[in-house]
């Protein structure tokens, strides 16, 4: 997941924020070492490191060495193994050491199974009985697990709890920062995962049931209640949820990939498990009452996305899996993850096994010194039932997780009945603590500096003002332009909003401006699914042919642009809008635009009379339109922005259907035309290998005597950052079809290929390679170069800047470096084709070769 896209990247830019004020002068104590036996030499792999007194500890790898770095050791070491003498080892705190720990051969004969592994190169997979079992297990896993049952059914309580960790209370008691906020360390608690101080911020907990079919196929989850506490008044719920749904997703150890943290680790249960993984038998043990075979799992290599752990395996000829106990090496490419640690167990329940535990506990930071976010889920399951159908409307539609109207009203007498168990003193403390923290004027100056900071707008009261980020921007037609602008809030009025902007050139001495109502048929208009009736009117500008997602054309950022950008349109628009959005995600969009377009800047509506053969130009021309958006996203997840929405993409397809009709005649239209075009989007995760985002568009035009700037213009970017959807290497209007069809693919290896390379593998590079293609024509009816009483093409020098694809499809390519610094990339990006072209940018000598950079961050 981009985090520059998601409210989550919101929560850790904040802790950046904080960092500094929450690093204290305690030093870090690092310790790197290798346990080795005292007779052979030989490296001790899964040896057990623990400073004494505390849970902050890790196991030795399987060449035997280890690394522990904390703020809060004790003075000493305790290592063990079975079959060895434990051993302690004195420790200084606060400074870097290297430690070879010796441990002797025990003289005690224990009765468990034990293979000895002679060193990393001289592991074998064949005739290897640890590969025999991980194999026989996957062999089994579709007998053992639920899924193979034809019908399920049971009731599922989640809890998910956020903290604030890795501080020193007693020394952040004495700052004069946090004078007005000595209350918060009375909640103060330690973290089971590392032993780090922790202050609990928000807690979530969902109730559900969950129904299962599996011909044809079907997992549906019903929230009943959605429960928040903490600080829901800062934070959009709806968003805060979908978010904790992407971190967290229902875990299933039998899949070959966990999707994870928007990210897919393979499963030491995946098929192909034994070439990325080394397994080795560790021991025979009891877990609830069964005898099992502990199986260790490590990564073949440390920087891969995959686990390390235990998998505890029924000791009988079932190979089922009775408990897995897993967590992530601190060398493996991912960010902002310090720790993680997955546990679940498994239980019989008429006869099938089910989960009993299921836990997951994450310590998230930017910076391994600074304060970070330590987060936990806990999930109980009851009330199993087997082979009972139910009627088909509990197994149909597309959406998988469907929440009930009210399930964020839910009362008390509805959570008491609800739990599984009853929350703690600790966690019964946070909500009063939330509510004296938001009673503190200085924490409100704190969260109005960081909305302003994240979101762009300032709250006045019923009115939201900004955004800050286009109050200035520059293009070389308008000079510098200064804009004001904002929207009314829910305070003013949940039914109905009103937004607006005005803007002055100082380059062409002209205001701008625009105006919006929109009134919402749901309680209010920030609610989803979305229902509306908007009404707007523009007075502005426009880059002839240029469209953004999500960013206006004014945005501070984008004033710096390659190439020539003076070619605009000065727009009279009005346009009525009425939007239907469902519950399985699919939406329609009905609008009547009706827009007024003269010339501006370099831009030109020359024509010749037929007749007289005369060149003259057009003043302005009007167009009349009705248009139809159909768009399906099966259980999308997005982040709700202010003003549009920021998609999560997830493995399902998106549609998008766009119909628009041109009226001649109809309230001043000049032309009849009309356009189809689909668009599909689909993001295909491909394990260790990564993910891949494809896009595929096609497009059809039709009428006669068309402006070409009213056809199809391919998005292109001449702003040195990297955008995936545009064609970056393309100028503005450079290209025009009547009938097109264009694809692109992005993958993102994460790092597959340089996790084998040591510098990169440090620096947590990875790879992104892209493609992008278009390919269209234009109709000879539609033609300026065919027909000199439409519209010209422009001309620059008298040369024309707008050319056709018939001869062949515009192609780039890139190939870039992600997670510079966990937040940058840089792309090398070539042209392929219509290099003769002019204004193609060049590097280094290289004609349609350049860099572009983009800021993003994902985990």
């Amino acid at each position: 997941m981009k985090f520059l896209k998601s409210n989550f990247q919101l929560l850790l830019c904040v802790l950046l924020c904080m960092a500094p004020a929450f690093v204290f002068s305690q030093k870090m104590t690092k310790i790197k070492g290798v346990v080795v036996d005292s007779q052979t030499e030989e490296p001790i792999m899964f040896a057990n490191i623990a400073f004494v007194g505390t849970t902050i500890g890790t196991t030795s790898d399987i060449d035997g060495t280890f690394e522990l770095e904390t703020k809060f050791p004790s003075d000493s070491l305790l290592i063990s193994y079975i079959g060895y003498q434990n051993q302690t080892v004195a420790i200084e705190k606060g400074v870097k050491q290297e430690l070879n720990i010796v441990l002797i051969s025990s003289s005690i004969n224990l009765n468990v199974i034990e293979i000895k592994q002679k060193g990393r190169g001289k592991y074998k997979r064949k005739d290897n009985p640890a590969v025999a079992l991980i194999k026989n297990v996957i062999k089994h896993k579709n007998d053992n697990r639920i899924g193979a049952q034809d019908y399920y059914e049971y009731e599922k309580y989640e809890k998910i709890e956020f903290d604030l960790n890795n501080f020193d209370p007693e020394k952040m008691r004495k700052r004069r920062a946090f004078k007005k906020f000595q209350f918060l360390f009375d909640y103060v608690d330690t973290s089971e995962l590392n032993g780090k101080p922790y202050l609990p911020f928000y807690i979530q907990e969902t109730s559900s049931k969950v129904y299962y079919r599996k011909s044809p196929k079907s997992k549906k989850e019903y929230r009943e209640g959605i429960n928040v506490l903490g600080i829901e008044d800062y934070l959009n719920i709806e968003d805060f949820s979908t978010m904790m749904d992407v971190l967290y997703e229902d875990i299933d150890i039998y899949s070959s990939n966990i999707r994870l943290l928007d990210m897919q680790f393979m499963s030491p249960l995946n098929p192909v498990a034994s070439t990325f993984y080394r397994f080795f038998i560790r021991d025979t043990v009891e877990v609830n009452g069964y005898s099992c075979i502990k199986l260790a799992c490590v990564p073949e290599n440390k920087s891969d996305l995959v686990f390390r752990g235990d998998l505890y395996i029924l000791n009988d000829s079932s190979y089922a899996l009775i408990k897995a106990d897993l967590e992530l090496d601190q060398r493996i490419n991912l960010n902002f993850v310090q720790d993680l640690k997955l546990i679940q167990e498994f239980s019989k329940k008429d006869g099938v096994w089910v989960l009993s535990k299921d836990k997951i506990i994450m310590d998230f930071a930017i910076f391994k010194k600074g304060t970070g976010i330590f987060g936990k889920r806990e999930v109980s399951y009851k009330d199993f039932k087997f082979g009972e159908p139910r009627d088909e409307e509990i197994y149909s539609g597309s959406e998988n997780v469907i929440a009930a109207d009210d399930a964020y009203k839910r009362g008390e007498e509805f959570w008491q009945k609800m739990r599984h168990d009853t929350l703690t003193i600790q966690e019964k403390g946070t909500f009063k603590m939330i509510d004296t923290l938001t009673k503190v004027p200085a924490f409100k100056t704190i969260t109005t500096l960081l909305q302003l900071a994240f979101t762009g707008y300032k709250a006045w009261g019923p009115v939201d003002v900004g955004p800050i980020g286009n109050f200035y921007s520059y293009n070389p037609v308008e000079g510098l332009r200064l804009k004001a602008g904002g929207e009314t809030n829910l305070k003013f009025n949940p039914k109905f909003s009103f937004a607006g902007y005005a803007a002055y050139g100082f380059g062409d001495e002209r205001w701008k401006y625009a105006g919006s109502f929109l009134y919402s048929f749901k309680d209010n208009f920030r609610e989803n699914p979305k229902h509306y009736f908007r009404v707007s009117y523009q007075h502005d500008v426009q880059l002839v042919g240029q469209q953004l997602k999500f960013s206006s054309a004014d945005n501070f950022f984008l004033s710096l642009q390659r190439g020539t950008r003076d070619r605009m349109l000065f727009l009279d628009r009005y346009k009525g809008e009425y939007f239907l959005e469902l519950l399985n995600n699919l939406s329609f969009d009905f609008s009547y635009t009706n827009t007024n377009q003269q010339p501006y800047g370099a831009t030109v509506f020359k024509v010749t009379d037929p007749i007289s053969q005369e060149i003259a130009f057009l003043p302005e021309i009007r167009t009349s339109e009705v248009g139809l958006k159909i768009r399906f996203a099966p259980n999308e997840q997005f982040i709700q922005g202010r003003s549009h929405r920021v998609p999560i993409f997830n493995k399902y397809p998106i549609f998008t259907l766009t119909l628009n009709q041109g009226l001649k005649d109809m309230l001043g239209g000049d032309y009849s035309y009309g356009s189809a075009t689909l668009n599909i989007f689909k993001r295909f995760y491909l394990s260790l290998l990564g993910s891949m985002r494809f896009e595929v568009e096609a497009g059809k035009y039709w009428g006669e005597g068309v402006p070409y700037f009213l056809l199809h213009l391919p998005r292109a970017n001449q702003s040195f950052a990297y955008r995936s959807g545009d064609f970056n290497m393309m100028n503005y209007q450079e290209f025009v079809n009547d009938a097109f069809v264009w694809a692109g693919a992005e993958h993102y290896l994460n790092g597959f290929f340089f996790n084998r390379i040591p510098l990169f593998r440090r620096l947590k590079l990875r790879e992104v390679i892209s493609f992008k293609g278009i390919y269209g024509r234009l109709s000879d009816q539609n033609d300026p170069r065919e027909n000199p009483e439409l519209i010209q093409f422009i001309e620059d020098d008298g040369r024309e800047i707008t050319s056709t694809l018939e001869d062949k499809p515009y192609l780039e390519a890139s190939v870039g470096i992600m997670n510079i610094f966990k937040f940058g990339r840089i792309d090398m990006v070539r042209r392929l084709t219509y290099l003769d072209r002019p204004d193609v940018p060049d590097f280094l000598g290289v004609k349609g070769m350049s860099i572009r950079i983009k800021m993003s961050a994902s985990f």
